[in-house]
């Protein structure tokens, strides 16, 4: 339908004469070759210009690989303190830490106070969703900012997103406010895989937020992985099994009978727009076992789908396994690292506590229409 469009429009034989931008600088004025005038606003036309133009325009985000902690902790771009983002009246460190969000997909957050029950928490959330504007009558930031810790969980327009494990978590079942949920691996001490969370969603969290609040005895180090980068390997590679993990819709699935809570979504691993790789949604704790497509009835089709799956699957892992794509991060008490969910995978290493000492780790999430707005805001392309 569009080329017939486009061709009728070039046999019109109506081109573009001339333009002059008005003094204003907000409309433009087009003399069209059969005399007609027509004006017309600049943010306008670049908005449907960045959109017919989204798929030919270089990607500017960083896709990182080989990284270590040191390089994290040293870079002023991966790295701000606590101060510095949530305490500057200007935005400036917003700003910053968006920044990093969109190029890379992680952010350190240093020196996050750790003896205000997470309002310093949910205060990084609402620094990184909602509006850009902050008003003292509606923002958790602002009242953050204004000193009101006790009313930082309020009722706001920005702030951490609500989910089964309530709006600022704790890993410690004994830290965990009543009655939300702890049927999560993440409350164990076994070694987890690198995935991305709430893959079980229809939309997953934008922001998944750590707060080191007490290290494990012994291990217990976070690992993180750029989705992108990987995707972007396996492109490169292995075509085939870039095609099938990123047209497979598979189905995840997370239910806690003690709360109640029984969620189930389905998409594929790397999700594409137009050749762009847009997010990734992936956990082999909470997949279901994949079903092949609607229809398949013939025994050698169906052998074919779950060979080809688990092949391409078996090269997705074994990329995720080399440490090129492996972050190793031992946080320290009130570092926070921030990660853009639906890009960048998170996991840890085994560790050793007892009860005495347990490891403990707070957080929060940011939804990603939150997060994509911000971008927008920030001027990013997404």
């Amino acid at each position: 339908m569009e080329s017939e469009q486009s061709s009728a429009a070039a046999r019109t034989g109506v081109t573009m004469k001339e333009y002059a931008i008005q003094c204003d600088n907000t409309h433009c004025e087009i003399l069209w070759s059969d005399n007609v005038r027509t004006t017309h606003d600049l943010a306008t036309l670049e908005h449907f210009y960045r959109r017919w133009n989204y798929h030919l325009n270089m990607d500017d985000r960083k896709l990182w690989t080989d990284l270590s902690e040191d390089d994290v902790r040293r870079s002023v771009d991966m790295s701000i303190s606590f101060d510095a983002l949530i305490m500057d009246q200007n935005g400036a460190g917003m700003t910053r830490g968006l920044a990093a969000l969109y190029y890379y997909g992680i952010l350190l957050i240093t020196e996050t106070p750790l003896d205000d029950d997470g309002a310093g928490i949910a205060a990084i959330g609402a620094a990184l969703g909602g509006g850009n504007i902050k008003l003292p009558s509606n923002s958790i930031l602002s009242t953050y900012q204004a000193g009101k810790k006790d009313l930082v969980l309020s009722t706001g327009t920005d702030g951490p997103m609500r989910t089964l494990y309530g709006s600022v978590w704790a890993t410690s079942s004994g830290a965990q406010p009543q009655g939300t949920s702890v049927a999560d691996s993440a409350y164990g001490s076994d070694g987890l895989p690198l995935h991305t969370d709430f893959t079980y969603q229809t939309d997953p969290p934008g922001l998944q937020i750590f707060t080191m609040v007490q290290p494990a005895l012994e291990g217990g180090e976070s690992v993180f992985g750029d989705g992108f980068a990987v995707s972007e390997a396996l492109r490169s590679q292995n075509p085939d099994a870039f095609d099938i993990l990123s047209k497979t819709i598979r189905t995840y699935h997370s239910k806690d009978e003690l709360t109640g809570w029984n969620l189930r979504a389905s998409g594929p691993v790397i999700k594409v727009d137009r050749g762009r790789i847009v997010s990734i949604r992936h956990n082999d704790l909470d997949r279901l076992p994949d079903l092949p497509p609607d229809g398949t009835k013939d025994s050698q089709e169906i052998d074919a789908f779950y060979d080809e799956l688990h092949d391409a699957h078996l090269a997705w892992n074994s990329l995720l396994a080399q440490d090129k794509y492996r972050l190793v991060m031992k946080l320290r008490p009130g570092d926070t690292m921030v990660v853009a969910n639906q890009r960048c995978f998170h996991g840890r290493k085994s560790f050793s506590s007892s009860t005495s000492h347990p490891r403990i780790v707070m957080g929060c999430y940011v939804s990603q229409d939150e997060l994509s707005s911000r971008f927008r805001m920030e001027g990013f392309n997404v």
